[in-house]
């Protein structure tokens, strides 16, 4: 009998042991702020520091507070999406692998375990990771999905332009900063804040800041692009700069290219296959441009609370 006795309470003290950790953890988080019913924490924020960082080692470049900044603004973006998306997918059914191995081979890390064993490192979830991979890739095909009978190309124009490209192409390897001007700034003073923030913290810490591309998580980089492939408006800016460019005027915003390095290469150009290239690129564009229309105005329509 009194061993029965003793097992409940021991039972109950073995319980509290095990989940001690994470009750500690939760009770030292503060709510930041709520979306909608979503909560934000300081834990939450932590994580997407880490998160940042590691796509973007140059952001150590800013100071703590535009940090935090930037990783309270990119939470509450991804969480924004998530909310939308979950209307309409389930997220149980869906494969994130295929988009993971994707940036594998693209940071040449090697392999999955590599990857988990790198975030081990920083002290970051593989699964916070994987999650806002996810997010973020639903979010472009959804994008994708509502807007693309609204694209239209002028796909006479890239023929004309594929035929009358030279064998001997200059490439150029280009990162971007894209950004919008409001009401607030000029395009003078915005440009002049931008280009300073550049010279104190590098162009990859600044895409963070200012740039409202998705390719600023990996600090603006577009990778190796031909000179076929730049409209002319673009490339005839290009030509003229060694480094960077001044701001040129798209019909997405203002767009800051810098030139990381050039090279010339000779090939034998498969038509169809530039073809698709270019059409792809430019449907990109007009997506881009829908979709940040279309989360603009989610945004105004979502209530965002802080304690």
């Amino acid at each position: 009998m009194i061993k029965k006795k003793l097992t409940f309470p021991i039972y109950i003290f073995l319980i509290l042991i095990l989940y001690s950790k994470p009750l500690y953890s939760k009770m030292n988080s503060e709510i930041l702020f709520k979306i909608n019913e979503e909560i934000i924490t300081t834990i939450d924020l932590e994580n997407e520091k880490k998160f940042l960082l590691f796509l973007n080692p140059d952001l150590k470049n800013l100071s703590s507070t535009q940090i935090k900044n930037i990783s309270i603004n990119s939470l509450e973006n991804r969480k924004i999406k998530e909310l939308e998306l979950k209307k309409f997918i389930n997220f149980d059914n869906i494969n994130i692998s295929t988009t993971v191995d994707n940036f594998i081979l693209t940071t040449n890390l090697g392999n999955k375990e590599i990857l988990i064993k790198n975030l081990e490192e920083v002290n970051l979830n593989y699964s916070y990771f994987e999650n806002n991979f996810l997010i973020d890739n639903l979010w472009r095909d959804f994008i994708l999905n509502k807007f693309k009978s609204k694209v239209t190309i002028d796909k006479e124009n890239i023929r004309k332009k594929i035929k009358n490209s030279k064998k001997e192409v200059k490439e150029y390897n280009l990162s971007e900063i894209l950004f919008k001007v409001n009401a607030n700034k000029s395009l003078e003073q915005l440009t002049k804040e931008i280009f300073s923030e550049i010279d104190k913290s590098g162009f990859e810490a600044a895409t963070s800041l200012y740039s409202i591309s998705d390719s600023k998580n990996f600090g603006g980089k577009l990778g190796w692009i031909k000179s076929t492939q730049i409209s002319e408006e673009i490339f005839s800016e290009i030509k003229k700069v060694e480094t960077l460019t001044p701001p040129i005027k798209t019909s997405n915003g203002y767009l800051i290219l810098k030139i990381n390095e050039t090279r010339m290469t000779t090939e034998k150009i498969n038509v169809e296959e530039e073809f698709n290239r270019l059409v792809n690129l430019e449907t990109q564009k007009e997506l881009n441009r829908y979709g940040y229309i279309y989360f603009n105005k989610l945004k105004k329509k979502v209530f965002i609370s802080e304690k």
